[in-house]
């Protein structure tokens, strides 16, 4: 790595230096330069220093085009089903107490 590079990156990073292209709108060329870097393997923060983006806005553009592949599958979750087997009586034997599953209509011995 060069100094130069290193010094715009962290002129960069650092907002001492905003990119040039900060804030306007992705042209089809940009997006297509985008991808061309991307699969010759460059790195984010030169594409954002080639491109005069930000590095936020380069990764929000390439997973915005599908170019990202996702790190994981979506978990297909099911939600646990509750079983009504124990009572919250404590002392409780029955298989169809009226107060399964209720807290509090036992108040203890006194």
């Amino acid at each position: 790595m060069s100094a130069n590079y290193e010094n715009e990156l962290i002129a960069l990073r650092t907002g001492k230096k905003p990119p040039e292209r900060s804030g306007e709108c992705w042209t089809k060329d940009e997006l297509e330069q985008l991808k061309l870097l991307y699969y010759s393997g460059a790195g984010f923060s030169s594409v954002a220093l080639k491109l005069k983006r930000t590095e936020v806005a380069v990764f929000q553009q390439a997973s915005k085009i599908g170019i990202l592949s996702q790190q994981c599958k979506p978990r297909n979750r099911v939600p646990k089903q509750q079983s009504h087997t124990a009572c919250l009586c404590p002392d409780c034997t029955m298989s169809d107490c009226p107060n399964c599953g209720k807290e509090g209509p036992y108040a203890g011995e006194l």
